[in-house]
């Protein structure tokens, strides 16, 4: 009887301190990994991600040096004009979305997992792609404007096309931005939809306030200018 009674005073011991110690693991870590590996490559990727960043700017001047050779004139211009808009609006759709919308939509997430009595167990994989993606979708998504305006500006499109037809346009963005988020719920979606329709209202004043068509030069302007540069 005295074993019995040791062994089970032992077993609750044991279960107190292997309750304390999951409390104190659940409290400094948030993220789990399922395999030995995981850890590695997450860290590798976060290293090769943040020195695409930092070289960056010498492969879009890389880039540029090979494109821009074989553009006009006047193509150059549109892209210089163009350029720094399109740059803002990206870096404007990647920090809305990791100062608002990442944020509130896992809390979003995780409250609906509460909601059900689930306990979720984060994988820092998953965590990583999720957190990696989505900024590059917003800031991809933030060119709609840019877009539309240069639809209006070559003549495809004009200002009440846009608004007669924002019906429509609701029902491609909704499409849209269910297919490119990284995750099939609809608080992600929401996030990235709200925000789309509204630069696609403000891409509608744009293209009121900033009427225009792109001017093409003549052929034999072209051609000079073309011999000039060579």
């Amino acid at each position: 009887k005295d074993v019995a009674l040791t062994l089970r005073i032992k077993a609750i011991d044991l279960a107190s301190d292997i309750r304390i110690a999951q409390e104190r693991i659940g409290k400094r870590n948030q993220l789990t990994t399922l395999s030995a590996q995981e850890m590695f490559v997450v860290y590798f990727k976060v290293t090769l991600l943040c020195g695409l960043i930092l070289s960056s700017p010498i492969i879009f001047y890389q880039f540029w040096a090979f494109v821009g050779a074989g553009l006009y004139p006047h193509e150059k211009a549109y892209v210089h004009r163009f350029l720094p808009f399109s740059v803002l609006l990206f870096l404007a759709g990647v920090f809305l979305c990791f100062i608002w919308v990442l944020p509130g939509a896992v809390k979003a997430l995780l409250a609906f997992n509460e909601w059900l009595g689930v306990d979720p167990d984060i994988r820092l994989n998953e965590w990583l792609s999720l957190a990696i993606i989505l900024p590059l979708v917003f800031g991809i998504s933030f060119q709609t404007p840019l877009a539309m305006l240069i639809l209006c500006r070559v003549g495809m499109f004009t200002w009440e096309d846009y608004l007669r037809k924002w019906r429509y346009a609701i029902f491609i963005l909704a499409a849209f931005s269910a297919l490119i988020t990284p995750t099939p719920d609809a608080v992600t979606m929401l996030y990235l939809f709200v925000p789309m329709f509204g630069l696609y209202m403000f891409g509608v004043l744009l293209c009121k306030w900033m009427p225009g068509t792109l001017e093409m030069p003549d052929e034999e302007e072209e051609s000079s200018n073309q011999g000039v540069a060579v």
